[in-house]
């Protein structure tokens, strides 16, 4: 099995094809995610939460982060430490929106 493993990863690797693996602060949990991880992560939180049917399905290493018993939100980058869903890791400003004073500045 290990040369198969080796051709799929030089595959992917030739391909670009991101692979991404995240840890779960809680547990320690590894997960291994490929693609635009954060992308799809954000798009199947959104469809959960809103009741709306994606346009494609959501791959199974996405939907997997989230039958795992901790918050996958919290979720680690493995290499870099940071978490995964942090503008550093996923390119996309995720806090809330900036907060107002009582004046509206």
């Amino acid at each position: 099995m290990g040369g198969i493993e080796r051709r799929l990863d030089k595959l992917q690797e030739k391909s670009g094809y991101q692979r991404t693996t995240l840890v779960c602060p809680e547990c320690g949990g590894e997960f291994t995610a490929y693609g635009d991880v954060a992308l799809e992560f954000l798009v199947y939180e959104w469809s959960r939460g809103s009741q709306v049917e994606s346009y494609r399905e959501t791959p199974e290493d996405i939907r997997r982060l989230f039958d795992h018993e901790h918050d996958p939100g919290a979720f680690v980058e493995k290499s870099s430490g940071l978490p995964f869903l942090s503008k550093a890791v996923s390119g996309f400003n995720i806090g809330g929106a900036p907060e107002r004073s009582e004046d509206g500045t």
